[in-house]
């Protein structure tokens, strides 16, 4: 496995000349990606279809796993680059976005350098994770990978790499620090109540400031190991929308509404469905075996949030697969807890009065369920879940592979694991998936 990374991060730096397309001295390459995905899980409870991760439905869909990027690099002179690279998902409704867009220097052999929009590394796998092409799953765990979305990763900055051979083996260092907006958009037509059925789903911004990231790797080409951290202060911004509205009269009630009768809740509710220059971390070690036919990959990460609408939660994940000729077929383990889980924690009488107040059909907990885990950036926060995934990858061509696979999802008792509503038991994910790089 890690010699199929180092190939597919050699197309992204354009290590090989055959891939590269020189152009007065620009170099351009680029990947694509087309999955379809669907899932057999029912909701015999509520009626309602569960969605997985905010896009796997019941019928196949392919917003998930279908992207196309491409990456331009212009050597201004021999320790100095320009790279821009531009990425349409088809869960954004393809619209380009930049995601990279740096000057990197390079001084000696030892030091780099970059400044502008880079992507940093929480995960083992974040600068190829647009790149399906890069490892074997028609996507990586969504047990790890869900806990920060990649545009999360994508922030304006600068940062220090330091690599050198210790022990006969490579070491590199890297350090950064920037900071990011972004926008969260809630997937449309989900079973609301009419005061709540369209201006929830409006978008919020999101802001992170003060990130700090720090990332190290030993090994070799047959085995290696990676450590990460990130640190930033989280900001969700929602006036006007529904989030906020919600917010207001949970102040109201923090204080007391005498004529009504409702006792005061106490100040821990105020502003609850917010964030406001919060601490947020991030943590993961993981490492990749590739000897002989042999390969393994595995990591473990943790996430810590300071607010309840983002749940602290720690995961993981074990793969290991056998070359044949052509063929990878491969198993996968992993698991996903939340471990700080301040969703549908309102009492009988909090919820109550919130009806009481605004007339609404639906409690807080029940709001705060749909609002939270059908946001994709908020990715289910209120479920832990297990699974086992049988898959086979095809290398059908130099740069071109065929990918599929059956993810085996057992969400825990009374959580919806990464679903938006709590399946009927167990329920597999079926996916497809086609990559290349050029």
């Amino acid at each position: 496995m890690k010699k199929l990374l180092s190939a597919s991060l050699a197309y992204l730096t354009f290590g090989s000349a055959a891939a590269a397309a020189p152009l007065e001295g620009i170099e351009i390459n680029g990947f694509l990606s087309i999955g379809m995905a669907s899932h057999n899980a029912e909701n015999i409870t509520s009626g309602y279809e569960p969605i997985y991760n905010s896009y796997i439905r019941r019928r196949p869909s392919y917003e998930e796993d279908s992207d196309v990027g491409i990456q331009i690099t212009k050597q201004l002179r021999e320790d100095t680059s320009v790279t821009t690279q531009l990425l349409a998902q088809a869960a954004n409704e393809w619209e380009v976005e930049a995601v990279w867009a740096f000057l990197k220097w390079e001084p000696t052999e030892h030091w780099q350098f970059r400044v502008g929009r880079v992507r940093t590394n929480p995960y083992m796998l974040s600068e190829v994770v647009d790149v399906g092409y890069a490892y074997p799953w028609v996507r990586p765990p969504e047990e790890v990978y869900s806990q920060v979305p990649s545009s999360f990763s994508n922030l304006t900055g600068a940062d220090a790499k330091f690599k050198t051979i210790l022990f006969k083996n490579d070491f590199s260092l890297s350090v950064f620090y920037g900071a990011t907006s972004t926008s969260i958009h809630f997937p449309a037509n989900l079973p609301m109540f009419s005061e709540l059925n369209k201006s929830i789903f409006d978008t919020v911004r999101l802001r992170l400031r003060d990130m700090y990231s720090f990332n190290l790797k030993y090994g070799n080409e047959n085995f290696s190991v990676r450590a990460g951290f990130e640190t930033t202060h989280l900001t969700i911004d929602p006036p006007g929308t529904a989030m906020q509205g919600i917010n207001t009269v949970l102040n109201i009630m923090a204080s007391g509404v005498p004529p009504l009768g409702i006792a005061p809740i106490g100040l821990d509710y105020v502003n609850y469905f917010t964030a406001n220059n919060v601490s947020a971390s991030f943590g993961g070690l993981g490492y990749q075996f590739d000897w002989k036919n042999v390969v393994s990959m595995g990591e473990i990460v943790k996430r810590k949030m300071g607010t309840p609408i983002v749940g602290d939660a720690i995961g993981w994940y074990v793969m290991g697969g056998y070359h044949v000729k052509q063929f990878l077929p491969h198993i996968t383990f992993a698991r996903e807890r939340m471990e700080n889980n301040k969703i549908r924690r309102f009492n009988g009488a909090i919820n109550a009065g919130y009806m009481t107040l605004t007339g609404s059909q639906q409690t807080l907990d029940e709001i705060a369920a749909i609002m939270v885990n059908t946001g994709p950036n908020f990715e289910g926060g209120s479920g832990s879940q297990s699974s086992v995934t049988l898959g086979l990858r095809w290398d059908v061509y130099t740069g071109i592979a065929l990918k599929g696979e059956v993810k085996h999802v057992h969400p825990d008792n009374l959580t919806p694991g990464l679903f938006d509503y709590a399946p009927w038991g167990s329920a597999n994910i079926y996916s497809l998936a086609l990559d290349a790089v050029i």
